[in-house]
């Protein structure tokens, strides 16, 4: 069975663990693909819902901001409807407004840019009379707003009467004696978007953070004033554009958490591919390394590890074949053992078995790499050898291997003298084809075995 063993681990050299890992590498690439497939569809069903929810937050903010800015745009028209209304005339329209629109720090009147009006008065004396494209940081959308008759919102910035805030800007149109429109001046309206951005809850803690930053009249974008900046560059984040009347805002957010980086439940995934991947290929290396078992065992003697009977004449007619197209000779010897039945029924089979296993370890250790031994049944061995012609030579051989073999073997305490009996054919001498010289060398190998009967009777007597 040693000897098995052998032949099993040389016919599976590498082989099996090749596959073996094959497969594994494969399946735990086909698995890395899927949990790759997975985490790829979850990313883009997260984005898809960030994307959903920063467009109900924009949606907020433009309803929130245009209302509110939508009383600039109402005193605007109806300043320009009456231009020559009354201190008590503004009055009443500011209080009505702001009571819709408590966000409100003020709304001011500014005939020709210079505020006239501001309401309420309270807290807001220090923007009377201010020219405001005298005012640093307001100056140059002061000017845009005159040449372009455009409503423009700036901020945040630093308001004359104190405070940071937004200042929503709408030009007022109108009609001179001639029926020529020109500018009168403006409507201002001042708010702290500290309100609208807790009603919208954009500045609340949430699974989602959310930066914005102001576009300008001219096109540039400014600082962020809601969240951190470094959202707009940050991978995974959506943007979007908050549009209302004069202004336009950028919109950024992204998960709170990243949707894509290490989580055990991702390193669960990835520990379970790998074992799955492992014991697939184990599996296949245990199947792989049975199935070479099965084929040594079908080819070889289980006791000697030697070529079977099936296995001999299967390589022996290749060989034949072979040999007639080259046209090289080549020997078949026949070993069998004297006496081998009675000492089996003398010594019991596993003493026999022993001399089986003796006979074809010698047999290995005289004969060539390129020899073929097979155990063709019983105590009987045929030898193949490969370009070897009947000769000295062959008769060197012979002797060598009858030496090796019949040598006194210690078994269970006795020591059993074994006795070989050579029976030789050559081609293409004897025959061309494998039952010729399986003929010739049965008779040549009794023919052998009577002759040393008789000199061993002779020796006897």
């Amino acid at each position: 069975m040693l000897e098995i063993e052998r032949k099993v681990a040389e016919a599976g050299v590498l082989r099996p663990w090749l596959v073996g890992m094959a497969v594994a590498l494969l399946l735990f690439a086909l698995g890395e693909l899927l949990i790759h497939l997975e985490q790829a569809r979850a990313y883009e069903a997260a984005q898809a819902r960030l994307q959903s929810a920063a467009g109900a937050m924009r949606g907020r903010l433009e309803s929130e901001l245009n209302s509110t800015f939508s009383v600039a745009l109402s005193a605007a028209s109806l300043v320009s409807a009456k231009p020559d209304f009354s201190s008590r005339d503004y009055e009443r329209l500011a209080q009505s407004l702001m009571a819709w629109h408590p966000d409100l720090r003020n709304i001011a009147l500014a005939p020709d840019n210079v505020v006239r009006y501001v309401y309420p008065l309270a807290g807001n004396e220090a923007v009377l009379g201010v020219n405001l494209e005298e005012v640093a940081g307001q100056r140059d959308a002061v000017k845009w707003l005159r040449q372009e008759w455009k409503p423009v919102l700036t901020g945040p910035l630093e308001l004359v009467q104190g405070g940071k805030g937004f200042v929503h800007r709408v030009p007022v149109i109108v009609l001179d004696a001639d029926g020529a429109d020109h500018y009168w001046g403006q409507v201002s309206v001042a708010i702290d978007a500290t309100t609208i951005f807790e009603k919208t809850g954009i500045s609340q803690g949430s699974d989602i953070v959310y930066a914005l930053r102001a576009r300008d009249f001219n096109g540039i974008l400014g600082k962020v004033f809601v969240g951190p900046e470094r959202i707009f560059a940050e991978k995974g984040s959506v943007s979007m554009s908050v549009a209302m009347p004069g202004g336009n805002w950028q919109l950024a957010a992204r998960w709170r958490e990243p949707v894509a980086g290490f989580s055990w439940k991702t390193l669960a995934w990835h520990a379970l591919a790998f074992l799955l991947a492992a014991g697939a290929g184990c599996l296949v290396v245990f199947a792989a390394n049975g199935r070479q078992r099965l084929q040594v065992l079908a080819s070889h003697d289980s006791l000697t590890g030697l070529a079977n009977r099936h296995q001999f004449l299967l390589q022996t007619e290749s060989f034949i074949a072979l040999a007639t197209r080259q046209k090289y000779p080549f020997t078949l010897l026949n070993l069998d053992l004297d006496n081998f039945k009675c000492i089996n029924d003398d010594f019991g089979h596993d003493a026999g078995d022993a001399l089986l296993v003796h006979v074809a370890t010698q047999a290995r250790e005289c004969l060539r790499a390129s020899d073929l031994i097979a155990r063709f049944g019983g105590d009987e061995f045929m030898v193949l050898l490969p370009d070897t012609e009947q000769g000295p030579q062959l008769d060197v051989l012979v002797a060598r291997l009858r030496q090796a073999i019949e040598c006194d073997l210690p078994i269970k305490g006795h020591t059993l003298n074994v006795g070989v009996s050579v029976g030789v054919a050559s081609y293409p001498r004897d025959g061309f084809s494998l039952e010729d010289l399986m003929r010739v060398s049965d008779f040549n190998m009794y023919a052998d075995k009577r002759q040393r009967k008789k000199r061993q009777d002779e020796v006897r007597a």
